[in-house]
């Protein structure tokens, strides 16, 4: 179900009857010395595949790069700022919305695109206010939090945790790099901060976690979990709008 692999009068036909799209947001930013650059877009876009294929939601192409400004003291990360990402945002639904398109769930995987994001969401219902828009941030869910305490207790952490490492290893198991076993540092004041400072203060990149106790069985789970929680957050956000119910589940 992604629009990138439809042609035109198949999109024509879907908005025939629906009128929701799911669009992936993730980031292009270092995740410690094993996890992946593109860990925040990869989940995120495999998560909204997996769910558009269930739920029949044709599926965006991915955002792959957010706002990332604190890793850029890191190689291979790449950042928009937050007034780009607004009207990266913007310029992406509205385009959608003149196709008719009227229902936007956006599934994200970057803890820093959410203000922008919000923002965004503030700035499109303004002038459009007919459209609908959403936000999930996967790792965020109570499904997969309660998860990653049972599996990582107190040391999951806060970037490049061990429930992101996990999701990626099931996702790519060719790219599974273990680490040592041990905490990265967590400072617990000391927040917002440049790129320099954060690289600084977490010299490897993680904050707070320790990969070792990552595992793609483990990201299995975590990311079944995930999708579960997703499907039901869309199901919860078309059945506000009975017609979107039977147009954009499925059913």
């Amino acid at each position: 179900m992604q629009i990138a692999h439809q042609n035109w009068p198949a999109v024509e036909q879907y908005l025939n009857s629906r009128s929701v799209l799911l669009i992936p947001i993730g980031s292009t930013e270092q995740h410690g010395p094993n996890g992946l650059i593109g860990t925040d877009h990869l989940v995120a876009e495999s998560l909204a595949r997996s769910v558009g294929e269930e739920m029949g939601i044709l599926v965006a192409p991915t955002l792959a790069y957010g706002m990332s400004h604190h890793h850029l003291a890191f190689p291979g990360s790449a950042s928009l700022s937050p007034e780009t990402l607004i009207r990266v945002i913007r310029d992406v639904v509205t385009s959608f919305a003149r196709n008719g398109f009227s229902r936007f769930f956006f599934i994200n995987g970057h803890g820093g695109n959410v203000s922008s994001i919000q923002a965004a969401f503030s700035d499109i219902l303004l002038d459009h206010p007919s459209l609908r828009l959403q936000l999930a941030s996967w790792w965020l869910m109570p499904e997969v939090t309660d998860q990653e305490k049972i599996f990582f207790g107190t040391e999951n952490g806060h970037h490049a945790t061990c429930g992101e490492v996990a999701v990626t290893w099931h996702l790519y198991p060719e790219d599974e790099t273990p680490i040592p076993p041990g905490v990265a540092p967590d400072p617990e004041t000391e927040w917002p901060v440049g790129p320099e400072r954060y690289r600084t203060l977490f010299p490897d990149g993680r904050m707070g976690s320790n990969p070792s106790l990552s595992s793609g069985e483990k990201g299995k789970v975590l990311f079944e979990i995930a999708r579960k929680a997703l499907v039901d957050r869309i199901r919860k956000f078309l059945s506000r709008d009975g017609a979107d119910v039977r147009k954009g589940a499925g059913e």
